[in-house]
C-alpha cells in the first residue's frame, strides 16, 4: 500500500468516527455522505439543531477515544433489499437513496448522479459499473454501521490522534439541491503524523492571510451582492488589474498572429444543439424560455461561435493558422455550494482561442501555445505542469479519431519534455485535452489553462476549407485558454503575492505623502511632473491632514508598491525620498531617476 492509499484510508476511516461520535451525541441524527477530500475529510447530517464550536470540541475528544478503543473495522456484505431493511430500521432515509442509485444506475453511474447533485466528488459507493446490483458492503466500527465501499484501516489503532482534527462547519443541501433538507457539514483534517499536521495548520494561517475573498474587498478589488450570486463586481482597481492582464494578452498574441472577436451572449437552443453542448453541457446553462419554442442558451463558452466565424465564408489552406482570440462575458450555472469567491463563479471571461488548422499544423501549434504559456506562467514565477485527459464516456465522434487525437497529443508532451500525468476519461466530450495545472506561492495546485484538441465540432458546423490540390477538407481545432478563467487567476494571483502585485500591475504604483500640510504644494508639483515623466503611472496622493505614520500604514495596507516622502529637507533639495511598501528606506533621489527606474520595471515586468 502507498503513502496516498494509506492516507486516504486513515481520512475515510475518520469519517466513519466522526459518524459514530455525532450519532452518540445525537441519536436522531441522520447521515448522509462522508468523502475523503483534500487534507482531510467531511460528513452531513441532518440534526435535531445547529452545531455549536462547543460541540466540535466534544466531537473531537469522542473520536479520540474511539480511536484509542482499537476498534477494527469490520465488512458486511448484504442484499440491497436487506440494507434497505437495516437503514429503514435505523431511520436513515439518504442511505436509502443512495442504495436505491446503486440499484437503479449501477455504482458508477451513482457516483456520477450524486456528483452533479451535490458537486462533490463522493467516494462512499462501489466502482461497479453495471446496472441491477443486488448486494452492497456495509462497514461495522464498534457498534456503529454505514453504507461504504471500503478503503479503511484494519484498526484504530493504525490512526495517530494528535494527527486529526475538526476544523468548522458549513451548510450543505442535500445532493445540492435546495429543494433537498439542509444538512450540516463537518469537515475534518486527517494526516499520517502530527509533524504533517503542523506543517498544514501552518500552512493554513498563511493561505488565510492571503485569502482572496478577503483581500480583494480590502483592497477595493471586487466585491459580490446577493442579487447576483457567483458573479463578481469588478471594482475601479480591481478593473486596472484585469485590464492589465488582458493588455499583456492582446500585445503578446497580436505579435503571434492572432485575431481577436465578439459574439452573442444569448443564441438559440440550436446553436447548442449543433455544437453538441445541448446534449451534453444544458444542465450547467442558463436557459431563457421565452415560449412558443423560442429557446435561447446564455453562452458558456466560446467556441460555437468561433465555428460560425469560421463558416461565415469559404477558407483556403493559406488562410491557416486560423486564430481567432475572445474574451467574451461566460456564464455557467454552478452549483451554490460550489461558489468559491473569484475561484469557482457563474459569471467569467477567459483569454479564448479557437485556433483552425490542418492535421499536419498540429504539433507545431501544441509547441507555439506551450510557448506562451511558458512566458505568461513565468512571469509570475509560478510552477506548471500539464494533465492529459482521454476519452470520457458519452463523447462524440468515433473511437479511430479519438485514437489519433489522444496519440498525437501523447507524442507532443512527450517530444516537448514537459512534466505531465495522464487522467483517464477526463477530456472534454469533443476531445482529448491538456490542463495546465499551476502551484501558487503556497504550493497549491489549481488548474487554469487547458488546450484542447477538437475534430468533431468543426465535422458537426460543416466546417470546410480548400486544400491545395482544390479538394475541399474539414479542418482540426485547437480550443486553448492560458490564464484561464480571468477570475479565477485574478483570485490565485492575489493569493499568490498576498495582494501585493507586481508594479506593473498593481492598482496604484506610487503614493505621494507629504509629512505636512507645508509639503502639500511640493507634493502636487511633484505628482504632475512625475506624471509628465511618465504619463502610464497610475499615482495617488494623499494630503489629509493626518500624521505621515497613518498615510504611511495605510498605503503599506494597500499594497502601494512605492511611497515618496516629502518633508522640508526633500522640499529644500528638490529630491524625493522613497519608501517600499516592505518598510525598506530606498533612501533620496531626482525625481527624473526615479521615473527611469519604475519604467524599467514595468518594462521588464518584475
Amino acid at each position: 500500500m502507498d503513502k496516498q492509499e494509506k492516507l486516504h484510508n486513515i481520512r475515510h476511516s475518520l469519517a466513519h468516527i466522526l459518524a459514530s461520535a455525532v450519532v452518540e451525541m445525537f441519536p436522531k441524527a441522520q447521515l448522509g455522505v462522508g468523502p475523503v477530500i483534500d487534507n482531510g475529510f467531511f460528513y452531513d447530517f441532518l440534526l435535531p439543531r445547529s452545531l455549536t464550536p462547543d460541540d466540535l470540541s466534544k466531537l473531537e475528544k469522542r473520536m479520540r477515544a474511539l480511536v484509542q478503543s482499537k476498534l477494527d473495522f469490520e465488512r458486511i456484505e448484504q442484499s440491497t433489499a436487506e440494507a434497505k431493511e437495516f437503514f429503514k430500521g435505523q431511520n436513515q432515509p439518504f442511505k436509502i437513496q443512495l442504495i436505491e442509485d446503486i440499484e437503479k444506475f449501477g455504482t458508477t453511474k451513482a457516483d456520477a448522479v450524486l456528483n452533479q447533485e451535490s458537486g462533490i466528488k463522493n467516494q462512499e459507493l462501489d466502482k461497479s459499473t453495471s446496472s441491477g446490483i443486488d448486494k452492497v458492503s456495509l462497514y461495522k466500527t464498534g457498534k456503529f454501521i454505514d453504507l461504504c465501499r471500503g478503503g479503511h484501516v484494519e484498526n484504530t489503532s493504525q490512526i495517530k490522534t494528535d494527527a486529526f482534527k475538526l476544523s468548522k462547519t458549513s451548510g450543505a443541501y442535500w445532493r445540492g439541491d435546495q429543494k433537498n433538507p439542509q444538512m450540516q457539514r463537518i469537515y475534518g483534517l486527517a494526516f499520517e503524523t502530527k509533524e504533517e499536521m503542523a506543517e498544514y495548520l501552518h500552512q493554513l494561517e498563511e493561505a488565510e492571510k492571503r485569502d482572496h475573498k478577503i483581500l480583494g474587498p480590502k483592497l477595493d478589488l471586487f466585491m459580490f451582492h446577493p442579487t447576483a450570486p457567483g458573479e463578481p463586481y469588478w471594482l475601479p482597481k480591481g478593473m486596472v488589474v484585469f485590464n492589465g492582464l488582458l493588455e499583456f494578452w492582446r500585445k503578446e498574441h497580436r505579435k503571434r498572429g492572432y485575431l481577436e472577436i465578439s459574439a452573442p451572449l444569448v443564441n438559440k437552443k440550436e446553436l447548442w444543439e449543433t455544437s453538441g453542448h445541448w446534449d451534453h453541457y444544458k444542465e450547467n446553462m442558463f436557459i431563457a424560455d421565452m415560449g412558443e419554442n423560442d429557446v435561447y442558451g446564455v453562452k458558456a463558452m466560446n467556441c460555437p461561435n468561433a465555428m460560425l466565424v469560421f463558416g461565415s465564408k469559404l477558407r483556403s489552406y493559406k488562410d491557416l493558422p486560423l486564430r481567432f482570440s475572445d474574451t467574451d462575458i461566460l456564464h455557467r450555472y454552478e452549483l451554490a455550494g460550489t461558489l468559491n469567491g473569484l475561484l469557482r463563479v457563474r459569471s467569467f471571461r477567459q483569454d479564448d482561442s479557437h485556433n483552425f488548422i490542418t492535421e499536419e499544423m498540429i504539433e507545431d501549434e501544441f509547441g507555439e501555445i506551450f510557448k506562451i504559456a511558458k512566458l505568461f506562467y513565468g512571469i509570475f514565477k509560478m510552477e506548471y505542469h500539464f494533465r492529459l485527459g482521454t476519452r470520457p464516456e458519452g463523447f462524440l465522434g468515433d473511437i479511430e479519431t479519438w485514437n489519433k487525437a489522444e496519440s498525437a497529443l501523447k507524442r507532443i508532451l512527450e517530444k516537448s519534455g514537459v512534466k505531465y500525468f495522464i487522467e483517464e476519461g477526463d477530456g472534454a466530450f469533443y476531445g482529448p485535452k491538456i490542463d495546465i495545472l499551476m502551484k501558487d506561492a503556497l504550493g497549491r495546485e489549481w488548474q487554469t489553462g487547458t488546450i484542447q484538441l477538437d475534430f468533431q465540432q468543426p465535422k458537426r458546423f460543416g466546417l470546410e476549407y480548400i486544400a491545395a490540390d482544390g479538394s475541399r477538407k474539414t479542418p482540426v481545432v485547437v480550443h486553448r485558454v492560458i490564464y484561464g478563467s480571468m477570475e479565477r487567476f485574478i483570485g490565485l494571483l492575489i493569493e499568490h503575492y498576498a495582494g501585493a502585485f507586481p508594479l506593473w500591475l498593481s492598482p496604484v504604483q506610487v503614493a505621494i505623502l507629504p509629512i505636512s500640510k507645508k509639503q502639500n504644494a511640493y507634493a502636487k508639483k511633484v505628482q504632475k511632473e512625475l506624471g509628465i515623466l511618465n504619463e502610464e503611472l497610475r499615482i495617488e496622493l494623499d494630503d489629509r491632514d493626518e500624521s505621515v505614520g497613518k498615510k504611511i500604514r495605510e498605503a503599506s495596507m494597500q499594497k502601494i508598491p512605492y511611497q515618496i516622502i516629502l518633508g522640508e529637507k526633500e522640499v529644500k533639495a528638490k529630491k524625493i525620498a522613497i519608501r517600499s511598501r516592505e518598510g525598506k528606506d530606498l533612501g533620496t533621489m531626482a525625481l527624473k531617476k526615479f521615473a527611469e527606474k519604475l519604467k524599467l520595471e514595468i518594462e521588464k515586468k518584475k
